[in-house]
């Protein structure tokens, strides 16, 4: 009904088809609206053209300039047929090996043309889970949809349920991972780590990172509350700018904390319950130092510097706490959030309970780990969907 009502609504044959010069199989790869997922089909694409050299990419969906793409690969782009009868003449006429899906948009036509003519569509990065609703006709669509896609690669385990509460066969569906920016770790020097380890021993060391002025002030309530219960707990609050080192300081003596300045170049000492240290490019060193990280420019507007990317302590093993403003980062964040890699919070009263629960070693070494594998796991992930795509191009014999 759905494909019936866009035949009806179409305006007659659509633009001609470009074919991409050269030989090699023939991909088609529709990129989602949203346009999150650029990045990740730039990083596709060069894995995919280091294994088969000669393919060739027709690309439709969201605009990408063809720039974006790694050279020597024969591209062209098509405007996204809307109606049955389109589609169908963009799959006679290209004659492609399958259809690529990055991203939560389902283009129905295409996806029902490719499964009249028993070719593959593979669905990835994905994750649908706005779709379960069982009485919409959105979502009537979106099941029938779902049965036609040969292979499903789920980025998270929020994913692959979404996709199997659609109605995916469990055959179908395969937890690759998202692909992701690989970031290398932060460095630090490792003689100045050995010696403030050495000091802190024993102690439980939780970061602010880059904090907005009122988040500074959340971290120093929810240090106070924390030592009610651990009482050698230290607040490392780090990457701030110069002109907001004093007010912090202040706010930490009214409440009864002991601060000490990384600028008077001094460790701190048993009785300190706090590190002011505003310099930015030591962030490896606390990093590596503080099991549990907040993520400042996440939960409290204000005067900071910008908010740094969730993977530099997920890369060196630091348990992460955010708040909901997730800014230039945000799929980054969603690809946390779903893998359990980092806990959110949506207040301060949140910011409390959570650094108390992550104090628990157990607890904070799960979210790390999870952490550690969605940072480093995306050339893996990249591997994965690249070899499934290859493998479903091969001709059926």
């Amino acid at each position: 009904m759905h494909l019936r009502r866009r035949a009806v609504l179409s305006g007659g044959p659509g633009a001609p088809v470009a074919i991409p010069a050269g030989t090699g199989p023939l991909l088609i790869v529709y990129l989602s609206a949203q346009g999150d997922e650029a990045s990740r089909l730039t990083a596709l694409i060069e894995a995919l053209q280091s294994r088969r050299p000669e393919l060739r990419v027709v690309l439709t969906g969201a605009r990408l300039p063809l720039d974006a793409l790694p050279g020597g690969i024969a591209t062209a782009t098509l405007p996204l047929p809307q109606d049955p009868s389109a589609a169908r003449e963009v799959v006679r006429t290209l004659q492609p090996r399958a259809l690529l899906i990055l991203g939560d948009d389902l283009p129905a036509a295409l996806i029902t043309a490719m499964a009249e003519q028993h070719l593959p569509a593979i669905l990835c990065e994905a994750r649908l889970v706005t779709y379960n609703r069982r009485h919409s006709w959105r979502g009537a669509v979106i099941r029938g949809l779902i049965g036609r896609i040969s292979h499903i690669l789920a980025p998270d385990p929020t994913a692959a349920a979404a996709a199997r509460q659609l109605g995916a066969a469990p055959e179908r569906i395969e937890l690759t991972g998202p692909i992701t920016e690989t970031r290398p770790p932060l460095s630090a020097n490792e003689a100045e780590r050995r010696a403030l380890a050495q000091i802190l021993a024993g102690r439980h060391v939780w970061l602010a990172a880059c904090p907005t002025l009122p988040e500074a002030t959340a971290a120093l309530a929810a240090h106070q509350a924390a030592l009610h219960h651990n009482h050698r707990a230290l607040l490392i609050i780090a990457g701030l700018p110069p002109e907001l080192v004093p007010e912090i300081h202040v706010a930490a003596g009214a409440l009864g904390l002991a601060a000490v300045l990384r600028t008077d170049d001094d460790d701190p000492s048993p009785d300190d319950h706090v590190l002011i240290a505003d310099d930015p490019y030591e962030m490896g060193l606390w990093y590596r130092l503080a099991p549990v990280s907040f993520l400042g420019g996440t939960l409290l507007p204000g005067p900071g510097l910008s908010p740094r990317h969730p993977f530099e302590p997920a890369a060196l093993g630091s348990a992460i706490i955010h708040g909901p403003i997730t800014g230039a980062h945000a799929p980054e964040w969603v690809q946390l959030d779903g893998a359990s890699a980092a806990r959110l919070v949506t207040d301060t009263a949140g910011l409390t309970r959570a650094v108390a629960d992550l104090s628990a070693p157990d607890q904070a070494a799960v979210l790390a780990g999870n952490a550690w594998s969605v940072s480093t796991g995306g050339a893996a992930a990249l591997h994965r969907i690249a070899e499934t795509v290859l493998t479903a191009m091969e001709p059926t014999k």
